[in-house]
């Protein structure tokens, strides 16, 4: 019978399922690494890495589990909360096959085609369900009641899976019967190899509620069911009621077990997947010949596995999800006590010791985190100001400066942050502590790494003396006294120049300056000398001299070097203070300060008498304005009564009204406003073309070669075209011309009639063909306009 593979173009499981995302872990070389990996194998094992493959060591004994550092690599990458899926159950019952259904694939972990068993210890998938806010992980586990198996090699198995899962499948074949029971027995020994506190075990400790909480969800999975569950009236029931009336009833220590030690018990059942015995062997091969209704329900249980997964919780109901880092220490901390023939895996003695080991972890790498990060920030930056209010910002264009106090708190304030976050689901590791007192503390130990601090006894300040943050204190201020020294030495150069300069004239005898200036015979012939260096010049370069010190000195030592070296500098003030002439140069000074308060009244009269004069003006300025508003308004009135004149006259003249007082009237007002009107509108301008023609001419029918002629003599374009329109268009622009050249005259406006002009378009031999074109304007048919 010939087989075809499972087909490829089906849509892929992130494409079916978009709430999740199967990821690879964040380790290096993670695409590399087989599907799945050992998380724990027997110490008669060895594992070929190259091969992916167990090999059981002949005649080795098994005594205890050992852990594979690579899948505790895999855990720590996980940052955020993990939920943990374990199935266990008989071998070669098709457990691997569903793990890696959850993963999207048929062969995630491998399945074997044999009577032994294929999975040895405990395995995990190296890719894992991203649900977003938290992961969810898969462990397979070496089937129970093998031959090669003893029955503590069973229960090392279940423990290890119990204590790591927030969800646990137990998966058996068929109709739970008799034998199945007795295979589930191991769970009747988590009394004996769980403790919840380290003198109770689960049985004396508490109530029912407080236990549960500390264990996963179970799911007991039956494979290969075709038959409906029916209680002993025949009636149907559900998968789970089955179990809890018929089955646990025939074992009551297991159903006490089960009910005790897990938080939520639930029961479903799959049909076989194939009549086929050769699909059975290679079922991830030919997984589209399986049987629809086995992929339907497996589709549904998976789907149910995923809603009903959570992550898994540290000891105590107030713990929060925990991540992949802490999972891998309970790990090893769980194994350690499995392996241990005289110890008790114990819930609370472990959490607090994973608890302690995980705050060491998380906080030596923020302190370390936090080192790297001011020396990234300060590399090459000292001196600098240490407190925040001691920075000055720049112009607009300066760097934003720093302070070194300001970039440890940003720093600190986000490794606190951080530590807060990853501390959430971790429990104080005493009883007498409380878990707000206990994460206290966890924040306060990251700080103490990071720096010391005591009570200054003179100014009550916290005053920094060790840690981390010291030392960069230290080596800041020792780069801001280099600093200042340098930049007050350079400064106050040039102010020792200058009294060297001076002391050279005078002497360079301080003590014979001294005796100079005590002596009072010696006023008179001192008088005749000259002081070009004076104490007010010193104050003032010293002045000068400090702000110039302030914008380039920088660091906590500022104050502290100016000060010093203002103190050595001090008898440099003494000796510029006893220079000759001094007393002269303060009177001269009083003398030109009244000179000045004179000069200051006589502008001050100048400024009023300016002011007066300035308001007169405006004033006339004023007055101005009004005259112009008023000839602009008398403009408006004598245009306005211009247009309203004109438009009768065109209408009159149009419609053959005229009116012998209105057009003499249209007349003299171009004649008045022959200079002023630099355009005339279009129907005017046409009017005077007319009267040119009838008044000049004295015709009343133009020809095209009339009005070339015309324009030839004024020297105007002439029309190209032989059509009356263009003729017509011209006449407008030879009225114009006319007008501004004064060759109309203007004075017999009643000769002008406006109808009797006319135009003719010339034709050649064919006089018939004279059309006649009206020179009224396109609105002379309207009606006239209202005024």
């Amino acid at each position: 019978m010939s087989r075809t593979k499972s087909p490829n173009g089906s849509l892929s499981l992130q494409q079916q399922h978009p709430e999740f995302k199967v990821c690879h872990f964040n380790v290096p070389g993670a695409e590399l690494l087989p599907s799945s990996i050992p998380l724990a194998i027997p110490d008669n094992a060895k594992y070929d890495r190259g091969k992916n493959q167990i090999k059981v060591l002949q005649g080795a004994e098994r005594s205890k589990l050992n852990v594979c550092k690579t899948a505790l690599e895999l855990f720590n990458s996980i940052k955020k909360p993990v939920a943990v899926l374990s199935i266990c159950g008989p071998y070669r019952t098709g457990k691997s096959y569903i793990l890696s259904k959850l993963l999207g694939s048929p062969d995630a972990f491998k399945l074997g085609h044999t009577f032994n068993a294929q999975t040895v210890g405990i395995w995990v998938a190296t890719t894992y369900l991203d649900f977003g806010d938290y992961a969810m992980v898969l462990l397979d586990t070496e089937g129970i009641n093998a031959p090669v198996m003893k029955s503590s090699e069973d229960i090392r198995i279940v423990v290890l899976s119990v204590l790591l899962s927030s969800f646990f499948v137990y998966n058996s074949m068929r109709v739970p019967d008799k034998t199945d029971l007795e295979r589930m027995s191991c769970f009747t020994q988590l009394a004996t190899n769980i403790r919840i506190t380290q003198n109770m075990n689960g049985r004396s400790c508490g109530g029912e509620d407080d236990i549960r909480e500390r264990f996963p969800d179970f799911l007991w999975l039956l494979r290969d069911v075709t038959l409906q569950p029916t209680d002993k009236e025949g009636r149907q029931i559900s998968p789970l009621k089955y179990i809890n009336t018929q089955v646990f009833d025939e074992c009551d220590e297991v159903a006490v077990a089960v009910n005790e030690y897990f938080r939520s018990l639930d029961c479903r059942k799959l049909p076989p997947p194939s009549a086929d015995s050769d699909v059975l062997q290679n079922i991830e091969m030919y997984e589209n010949e399986l049987s629809p209704k086995f992929l339907a329900e497996v589709d549904k249980l998976l789907s149910y596995l995923r809603s009903n997964s959570k992550p898994k919780k540290g000891f105590g109901t107030s713990a929060g999800g925990i991540d992949g880092p802490t999972l891998a220490l309970l790990t090893e901390k769980y194994l350690e006590a499995i392996n241990d023939p005289n110890a008790v895996p114990c819930l609370d003695s472990t959490w607090k010791l994973v608890s302690e080991a995980r705050c060491k972890v998380i906080t030596s790498q923020l302190v370390k985190e936090y080192k790297e990060e001011m020396d990234q920030e300060v590399a090459n930056k000292f001196p600098m100001e240490q407190e925040e209010e001691d920075v000055v910002s720049g112009g607009a264009g300066d760097e934003k400066k720093l302070s070194l106090m300001g970039i440890h708190k940003r720093i600190l304030q986000a490794k606190l942050a951080v530590l807060e976050q990853a501390t959430r689901f971790l429990s104080p590791t005493t009883d007498t502590c409380t878990r707000d007192d206990w994460r206290k503390e966890v924040l306060d130990v990251l700080v103490g790494k990071i720096f010391t601090a005591e009570e200054d006894s003179i100014t009550g300040e916290k005053v920094v003396t060790g840690g981390i943050l010291h030392s960069y204190i230290k080596q800041n201020y020792d780069k801001s006294v280099e600093l200042c020294t340098r930049e007050f030495d350079y400064l106050y150069q040039q102010i020792r120049q200058r009294i060297d300069k001076e002391l050279s004239i005078h002497g360079d005898d301080s003590a014979a300056i001294s005796k100079k200036s005590l002596d009072k015979t010696s006023s008179s012939s001192s008088s005749s000398s000259s002081s070009s260096y004076t104490l007010e010049d010193y104050h003032r370069d010293r002045s000068q001299m400090q702000e110039d010190y302030n914008a380039k000195a920088v660091g906590p030592a500022k104050l502290e070097v100016w000060e010093r070296k203002f103190e050595e500098t001090k008898h440099d003030e003494w000796l510029v203070s006893k220079l000759p002439h001094y007393e002269r140069k303060i009177t001269d000074l009083a003398s030109q300060l009244s000179s000045t308060e004179k000069e200051i009244k006589g502008c001050n009269r100048t400024i009023k008498k300016l002011r007066t004069e300035k308001n007169e003006v405006k004033k006339e300025w004023s007055d101005l304005q009004s005259k112009v508003a008023e000839l602009e308004r008398e403009k408006d009135q004598a245009v306005a009564e211009y247009t309203k004149l004109r438009r009768q006259a065109i209408r009159d003249a149009l419609q053959g009204r005229q009116k012998k007082k209105t057009v003499k009237v249209f007349w003299g007002l171009f004649k008045r406003t022959r200079e002023t009107v630099s355009e005339l509108e279009d129907e005017d301008a046409e009017i005077i073309a007319r009267a040119w023609f009838q008044q000049k001419l004295d015709v009343t029918i133009v020809t095209n070669e009339m009005v070339r002629t015309e324009c030839q003599k004024l020297k105007l374009n002439q029309p190209r075209r032989r059509d009356a329109s263009v003729i017509q268009k011209s006449l407008p622009h030879l009225g114009r011309e006319l007008f501004h050249s004064g060759l109309v005259e203007i004075d017999r406006p009643s000769k002008l009639k406006m109808t009797d002009v006319v135009i003719s378009e010339e034709t050649t031999g064919d006089t018939s063909a004279t059309t006649t074109a009206s020179l009224n304007t396109p609105t002379t048919t309207t009606a006239p306009e209202a005024e």
